[in-house]
């Protein structure tokens, strides 16, 4: 079966622009590293974050009612000091995952590809839950029983902050992998955009290799400055640029053509050697 993938364009070479493969910067190893180095700035985020929420969120205010066996109320039980720690914990999350994102994108994401991607929202997944887990530890979570039993009769108490809705965990990934998609996305729409303005097309793949394509107008056109790829030799990619001539048709009597019929006009098939017996 034929190979249609390497059929002249209709037209001639001329049909098609000339393309190209630009690769991007190879560094061996340099990959998996910026992705566990992104994995450790998004728990150090993480740190960060929840030592804010610790400092920043509000607590809500408990009075000790009995020590037998020890109970508080909520001095104020239409507090929305619930509602107000999981707000502040959800602006923490978009804004340091956010910054993770912008970080990955430029120190990984446009130079390694996948790698680094899965690195950054893999780091933001941890930033998480670390972020949670200090601002809770960071006000007191493990000693307020303990504060409560000894406390007494009317003594108003602080409890740690706890974040209510774990869905807000999801923020800090979602802000991430958007941040750093989004810009990925930029650059492939502006390098497109600039291909097209210059007569061509532009098309980055993810992060590792620029695909690129000129009119074949243009003296810098690959295929131009390629007479192997014209000639039918190696080309781009490897491949060879045009198709081979097919080999001439064997007619009886050499390859010089179909027999011609009256009036000089060919054969539309070779006659039999019992026809050309009998004429």
């Amino acid at each position: 079966m034929a190979d249609n993938t390497q059929l002249t364009p209709p037209g001639g070479s001329a049909g098609y622009p000339a393309v190209a493969v630009q690769p991007g910067p190879e560094r061996p190893g340099r990959g998996p590293l910026t992705a566990v180095l992104l994995i450790a700035a998004g728990a150090l985020l993480g740190v960060i974050g929840g030592l804010i929420w610790g400092e920043v969120a509000p607590r809500v205010v408990y009075q000790v009612a009995t020590l037998k066996p020890p109970t508080a109320y909520a001095v104020n039980p239409e507090t929305n000091a619930f509602i107000a720690a999981d707000g502040i914990y959800s602006f923490i999350a978009l804004g340091g995952g956010a910054l993770l994102g912008l970080a990955g994108y430029l120190f990984g994401v446009r130079r390694y590809g996948v790698l680094p991607m899965i690195g950054t929202v893999a780091g933001a997944v941890a930033a998480a839950f670390i972020a949670a887990w200090i601002g809770n530890v960071q006000t007191g979570a493990k000693s307020f029983n303990n504060t409560l039993s000894t406390s007494k009769v009317g003594a108003f108490l602080r409890a740690p902050i706890q974040l209510g809705s774990h869905g807000a965990l999801a923020f800090w990934p979602v802000a991430a992998a958007l941040v750093a998609g989004g810009l990925e996305l930029f650059s492939f729409m502006r390098a497109r955009q600039r291909g097209l303005a210059q007569g061509g097309s532009y098309a980055p793949s993810f992060g590792r290799h620029r695909l690129a394509s000129w009119p074949t107008s243009s003296p810098d056109a690959p295929g131009r400055a390629d007479p192997a790829a014209q000639a039918g030799g190696a080309g781009l990619w490897g491949l060879s640029g045009a198709p081979p001539p097919p080999p001439p048709r064997q007619w009886p009597g050499g390859p010089a053509g179909p027999p011609t019929g009256r009036y000089g006009v060919p054969e539309a098939d070779p006659p039999s050697a019992a026809g050309r017996a009998d004429g």
